[in-house]
């Protein structure tokens, strides 16, 4: 029987670079509860840049234009407090008490650029240290299955556990967050 002690809060974020001085322009997020399925409720929001670095090679990755960013997205400040009621089920929960984040990335990019937003925002950060890394889950599985091949990533991975993966739709938050979620699923009922 799986179980884990918290739900997790998969998140990934669209980015303006890769450096501390870069924007969130996108934060998608899904829960995965204790019981290891993915719950109905998702998060997806655009977000004005809210410092300068605007990267082309990031922008190659994920294509989100600044004119899509300035007509639909929201300010750094209301999206924050969007991700905060959805993922505290509108207060209900202490979300510190109630997630663990995961995100695809053993080098924690995503948590630390939501930490840096927080900062930018003189908020103090709600969600627990502990971070999970979905691709080293995924990866190590795929590997005690004979699967793992040297590429490995996450449309890799997916392929791999025999998810279907729309490879336009890859590179946007709130599809790679379910993206990670479904592989996990797939990997507990496995088992």
């Amino acid at each position: 029987m799986f179980s884990l002690p918290k739900d997790l809060l998969i998140l990934d974020c669209e980015t303006t670079g890769v450096s501390e001085n870069a924007s969130i322009i996108q934060l998608g997020a899904v829960i995965f509860d204790q019981r290891g399925k993915l719950c109905n409720t998702s998060f997806n929001q655009y977000i004005i840049p809210y410092t300068v670095q605007w990267s082309e090679e990031a922008f190659k990755i994920h294509k989100i234009t600044r004119s899509f960013l300035v007509k639909n997205g929201k300010l750094l400040k209301d999206v924050i407090e969007q991700f905060e009621d959805w993922a505290s089920c509108h207060g209900m929960f202490e979300l510190k008490k109630k997630y663990w984040l995961a995100q695809w990335s053993g080098s924690g990019f995503d948590t630390d650029m939501l930490q840096q937003a927080y900062k930018i925002l003189n908020k103090k950060y709600p969600f627990h240290y502990r971070t999970i890394d979905i691709s080293s889950i995924v990866r190590f599985e795929l590997a005690n299955r004979g699967k793992l091949n040297v590429k490995c990533g996450e449309a890799d991975c997916a392929d791999s556990l025999g998810i279907e993966i729309e490879k336009s739709k890859l590179h946007n938050a709130f599809y790679d967050a379910q993206l990670s979620g479904k592989m996990l699923e797939k990997l507990i009922r496995r088992k």
